[in-house]
């Protein structure tokens, strides 16, 4: 009699491990490249140097912070070349090239979970004086 009780345990438990096996979500779900990209850019970011047409104008930026949260930024200290908030598209399906709501092309030259390296170019007349313009390249660090 006790080994039909055992046995019988056995398989209830046998049938629990695997009913509750087969109803946990399996994680090969393909994972969208685009969010995974999202998520590398969300974060704020401190300038580590600044080129403007292979000149280090680190100086000008002191204290510039750049904040992505999902498509959309923030700046402090961003100078001329950088809107003080706007948003960001991908341009077509490439993930290394961005542009933002102001219509400049950025192309994301490192994104890693630390280092974000941006190269533009930007050409702009504020008011009578004219603004800083040229390629930039901006080298961040996550904050």
């Amino acid at each position: 009699m006790q080994f039909i009780i055992t046995r019988m345990l056995t398989v209830m438990f046998l049938l629990i491990a695997f009913t509750w096996l087969s109803s946990c979500k399996k994680d090969d779900d393909p994972v969208d490249p685009r969010d995974l990209q999202i998520k590398r850019l969300t974060a704020t970011w401190n300038i580590e140097s600044v080129t403007n047409d292979n000149i280090d104008v680190s100086g000008q930026f002191t204290g510039m912070t750049l904040t992505i949260d999902g498509l959309n930024f923030t700046t402090q200290n961003g100078g001329n070349p950088w809107p003080t908030h706007g948003t960001y598209t991908f341009k077509d399906n490439d993930l290394n090239t961005i542009i933002r709501s102001d219509g400049v092309e950025i192309a994301l030259v490192e994104v890693t979970a630390n280092t974000l390296i941006l190269s533009f170019n930007y050409a702009s007349i504020n008011g009578r004086v004219q603004g800083i313009t040229g390629g930039f390249i901006f080298s961040m660090i996550k904050q």
